[in-house]
């Protein structure tokens, strides 16, 4: 991305403060995700959002590709218009993909990367046959795509409200990815988590959950002697006795990859309340992306 030069005001630091906190509220859950969109278009003056995320445990192409999580400001298509909106944004997934991500020869122009955005046609959504799409890859299962809509008679958005989105979908990438973790496994907690099988992270986040172990076994299809073998080795791979400290261990290793993961600066980058301090502080050159 170009280098680009600002003088930050007050009122816009404060802005993106404000949307730094409650960014890291509304990812705590994907219910709370949800509010992001509506959020975000109130506190940046615009107009319908989308926010989607889609899973593929075998890659975008594949026809598995599912949405885990779509949510928008206002409705931006109704009825068939609607329905079809939802396949539409895993097929915008697939097209805002870096180049060096796609397998196959593309002919696509016009590529969002993983620290820019995309402006792309939209069919079928009436009033909005246009959107500005920030693309960002969570892991090797997950990519996020937030969309602002624009009329057709829309004129451009102005730079402060590019670069401020920009920051939001670098920061909203990090967070939604440790959001995430459970469907992408142990390995992303390191150790001790790492140890556990898959049938046993299973189990783990079936624990991290009201069920009692009966009701635990019967939603996972498990004898009570093979849920509670299974508890047994979790209990000994983690080094824990008891359900409670195992939890606890558990909501201490998600602080600490949450912690890690949006504290980390890559070289060009900086985080999104970092940048908006520095750039108060005095007028700089400052690399987006």
């Amino acid at each position: 991305m170009p280098f680009l030069t600002h003088t930050w005001s007050r009122s816009h630091v404060e802005t993106l403060m404000a949307i730094a906190t409650t960014l890291g509220d509304l990812t705590q859950s994907v219910e709370l995700a949800t509010r992001i969109p509506a959020y975000l278009s109130d506190m940046l003056d615009l107009g319908p959002l989308t926010l989607a995320v889609v899973r593929s445990t075998e890659g975008l192409d594949d026809a598995s590709a599912e949405l885990v999580l779509h949510a928008g400001s206002g409705p931006v298509a109704t009825g068939e218009s609607a329905r079809a909106f939802a396949p539409r944004l895993v097929e915008i997934c697939r097209q805002t993909r870096p180049l060096a991500a796609v397998s196959q020869p593309t002919m696509r122009p016009g590529l969002a990367s993983d620290s820019g955005f995309s402006e792309i046609g939209v069919t079928g959504v009436g009033a909005y046959p246009r959107a500005l799409v920030f693309a960002r890859t969570l892991d090797e299962q997950h990519r996020l795509v937030l969309l602002v809509h624009q009329r057709g008679d829309e004129g451009a958005l102005s730079t402060q409200t590019t670069d401020a989105l920009l920051m939001v979908a670098g920061q909203l990438a990090k967070l939604l990815k440790c959001l995430f973790v459970f469907h992408t496994g142990p390995q992303a907690l390191g150790e001790p988590f790492e140890r556990l099988t898959e049938r046993e992270w299973v189990v783990l986040r079936g624990l991290n959950s009201d069920d009692g172990e009966k009701q635990l076994a019967d939603r996972l299809s498990l004898s009570p002697h093979t849920l509670h073998s299974h508890i047994k080795s979790i209990y000994r791979k983690v080094g824990v006795q008891g359900r409670l400290p195992l939890l606890l261990r558990l909501q201490n290793a998600l602080r600490d990859l949450r912690s890690a993961t949006v504290n980390m600066q890559p070289a060009r980058s900086t985080g999104m309340l970092d940048l908006a301090l520095a750039g108060h502080e005095h007028p700089a050159a400052i690399a987006v992306g």
